[in-house]
């Protein structure tokens, strides 16, 4: 193949090979910086939006440095949160996506460590070394900082409310979202933080007071605040533009003053039917600009004398033609330097509306604002208007008297863009009367809601469940929890009032099916009409209902029977377990003596003469119902039966060559009157006649024997109790250490008297060498 061929299939290969990486890279998606979240929690998402996670979820960064969370690998369940922030688990602990300065109260700076729990002490986090003290600040990005402190917030100098270690969020339309203790809240306006007398953080500003010394927080990692940062060239082009419109407009004045000279006394006449009064308007600081709309143009100065067209005028604030600038204006501030200017020169003064601060909600928006007005020029009510950005439309008004200082709008949806229009009239005690003002705030955002749903307990066939939103919503109808079953099948739950306060509330779901999957989702009606469906949470199990699975029994190596079972219950909690034994031939019961008890464990060594027996079990539970603490007894019997069979033997014979001489006839005798003596008893005749003959000072061989494994070390225990005593008060008289020979064999033996023997009954207990019990051995 020539050299051309190859260097052309390999120019061809690598885009082929380029395309596969990317195709792999997408289906096999690269992570790093695994981590598995070690307790459930709650994150802002990238929307900055509650999202919940659960321990064990994994937080990972992918390929292109988007931070995500993943519920597991077997289906698509990522889950994208902001690139830096905080993750604040259970038990108050924090963690951080990446590794973040925190700044102290003396300005100095120390790196956070990322993806590792702080957990809380005192009033600072700790892990290892690494600490946030009480009072620091820790910037997690541009604008977005975290307060280890309680403090009072402030807006525009007005107190609002108290919050503790806040999560602060500012964005570059002076919003301020502040997170706190699973709940967010939103804020346009001038916000300050006082910890103390001496300690102050300026949020809108960026910088943190504590008595002489003060730090800026934007200079840690640099900043993109364009609020405060603005360029040079931005600002010549700005004033370049001015400039021009206002030759535009000085031309355009030129070309009508003969228009507005010819028409002055028609528009005297028409003042007050065809315009109600001069109006001053003002469009959103973001928005297109509005035509300013056109007044009379004449206007008078503060004694009354009226002129044609003069610029300086004071009281004309119609906008028109005949007042430069007016037409010009396209923002609050703006609005609000002109009626400054205007009232400059006039005698009585304009009333002057100045805008505290706004604080959006989910479904209203709540504004606080305050007059001055020093000569009592204002008259009547003031209008506020809620107007969609997106529509156009006003979705809500209110009219508010001159000593009002808030007011709240509402009827407004969640994430909608809005601005505020207020409207409001003065008298200057002109000839003008009455005249109209009307300026428009800044754009605003309403916030999202999300619920937050946190699982208290689980049975079979109940969930405890608390359910809380991050955001208080107003001007509610009703609100309801949707229980869906796993199969689709669903119920609604009503909620009360506290759940919308912000307090949440706890849900007591019961009749539900064992080892099912349930999902809950918070359903809002508002009095408008509109219905908000907020999210859904995680898929819940209900527990399996009572089971028993894998019963058996059986007799061990060591000869103990073993008795296994696996038992759960999600509505009752186990108590003690018991085992009872019946003899299958007789059906009497087995009496036993426990050796080891675990959970879904119990070893036994049953308490009976017979070397082999067939045995009958069952399992009995012992139990109290969660709910009720009613006691409650399961038995469950085991099926097949148990043979047990001990291997092991005790005999008790007189010592050989012990009988005393006697004829045959007395010996006959005897052994007759024996058995009749004896004629109820099961003992062996030969055996007894035996022991007759045995004279008083005759010893017995009491011998034991068992097979096991060669080489393993037994201790005996020979116990004995009184003949015909029924308890069972067995005393040890004797023990011995026995190792099986190389035949496995175990074998001892003991001598007793004649006394003994009649006096006694005996037994052997056999334990292993490290004392645990194995079987007890009777005589044959």
């Amino acid at each position: 193949m020539k050299p051309t061929w190859k260097i052309g299939i390999i120019v061809a290969a690598v885009p082929l090979i380029i395309i596969a990486v990317v195709l792999w890279g997408s289906f096999k998606e690269a992570r790093s910086n695994l981590v598995s979240l070690p307790d459930d929690g709650v994150v802002l998402n990238n929307e900055q939006e509650t999202l919940q996670f659960q321990k064990g979820n994994t937080l990972y960064r992918s390929w292109n440095s988007d931070e995500l969370i993943a519920k597991n690998d077997k289906e698509d369940t990522r889950n994208e949160i902001m690139e830096s922030t905080i993750l604040y688990l259970n038990k108050e602990s924090l963690m951080f996506t990446k590794s973040v300065p925190v700044i102290d109260t003396n300005g100095v700076s120390n790196k956070l460590k990322g993806r590792q729990v702080y957990q809380p002490a005192n009033d600072s986090y700790q892990y290892k070394n690494s600490k946030i003290a009480e009072n620091s600040v820790v910037k997690l990005a541009n604008r977005q900082y975290f307060l280890n402190a309680d403090a009072t917030l402030y807006l525009g100098g007005e107190e609002i409310k108290k919050v503790s270690k806040p999560l602060l969020l500012i964005d570059k339309t002076g919003s301020v979202t502040i997170y706190e203790n699973k709940k967010k809240s939103r804020y346009l306006g001038h916000m300050t933080l006082k910890i103390d007398d001496k300690t102050v953080l300026d949020a809108s500003n960026e910088t943190y007071t504590i008595g002489e010394r003060k730090i800026d927080l934007a200079s840690f990692g640099g900043t993109d605040n364009e609020k405060i940062v603005v360029k040079e060239d931005q600002k010549k082009e700005e004033k370049k533009k001015e400039e021009q419109k206002k030759t535009a407009e000085a031309e355009k004045e030129e070309a009508n003053k003969t228009a507005s000279n010819t028409t002055k006394a028609e528009n005297g006449n028409n003042e007050s039917s065809k315009n109600p009064g001069n109006q001053l308007n003002a469009t959103r600081k973001y928005g297109t600009d509005l035509n300013v709309g056109k007044g009379n143009s004449e206007s008078s100065d503060g004694n009354g004398t009226k002129n044609n067209g003069s610029s300086d005028s004071g009281s004309n604030t119609n906008g028109g033609t005949n007042q430069p600038g007016l037409d010009e204006i396209d923002n609050y501030e703006a609005v609000l330097r002109k009626i400054e200017d205007l009232n400059k020169k006039l005698e009585r003064n304009i009333p002057v509306l100045r805008i505290g601060y706004i604080a959006p909600g989910v479904t209203s928006a709540k504004v606080s604002y305050s007059y001055a007005d020093p000569n009592n020029t204002l008259i009547g009510v003031t209008k506020i208007s809620a107007v969609d950005e997106k529509t156009g439309k006003t979705v809500s008004t209110e009219y508010v008297s001159a000593v009002d200082t808030e007011a709240t709008l509402k009827g407004l949806s969640p994430n909608g863009k809005y601005h505020l229009e207020f409207t409001y009239q003065y008298d200057l005690g002109t000839d003008k009367g009455i005249q109209e003002v009307k300026m428009q705030s800044d754009s605003f955002t309403t916030q999202t809601v999300a619920a937050i749903y946190q699982m208290q307990s689980v049975t079979s066939t109940t969930m405890k469940v608390n359910i809380a939103l991050d955001a208080q919503i107003d001007d509610v109808k009703r609100a309801r929890v949707k229980v869906t079953k796993a199969d689709g099948d669903s119920f609604y739950m009503n909620v009360s009032a506290n759940f919308l306060n912000g307090n949440g509330e706890t849900l007591n779901v019961t009749g539900l099916s064992p080892k099912t999957a349930y999902q809950f989702q918070t359903i809002i009606e508002m009095k408008n009409g509109e219905t908000i469906e907020l999210n859904s949470s995680e898929k819940y199990y209900t527990m399996q209902a009572t089971v028993l699975r894998n019963l058996r029994a059986k007799q061990a190596v060591n000869k103990t029977l073993q008795v296994e079972y696996d038992w759960s219950s999600a509505d009752y909690t186990l108590n003690q377990a018991k085992i009872e034994l019946v003899n299958e031939e007789d059906k009497t019961e087995v009496d036993y003596q426990i050796v080891k008890q675990e959970k879904g464990n119990i070893n036994l060594v049953p308490v009976t003469e017979n070397a082999s027996v067939q045995l009958e079990a069952k399992l009995v539970l012992e139990t109290t119902n969660n709910e009720t603490q009613e006691n409650k007894t399961f038995e469950y019997p085991i099926k097949q039966e148990i043979e047990y069979t001990k291997q092991a033997k005790l005999t008790i014979a007189l010592t050989p060559f012990q009988t005393e001489e006697m004829n045959a006839v007395d010996t006959e005798e005897q052994a007759k009157d024996v058995v009749a003596e004896k004629d109820t008893s099961k003992n062996d005749l030969t055996a007894k006649v035996e022991d007759i003959l045995a004279p008083q000072n005759a010893t017995y061989d009491m011998t034991f024997s068992m097979q096991r494994v060669a080489g393993e070390n037994y201790q005996l225990a020979l116990e004995r109790k009184a003949v015909g005593v029924d308890s069972d008060d067995w005393t040890t008289w004797n023990t011995k250490q026995i190792t099986a020979d190389e035949t496995g064999l175990v074998e001892y033996t003991e001598t007793i008297s004649k006394l003994a023997k009649e006096s006694f009954d005996y037994r052997v207990a056999v334990y292993d060498a490290e004392g645990a019990l194995q079987l007890y051995v009777y005589p044959e």
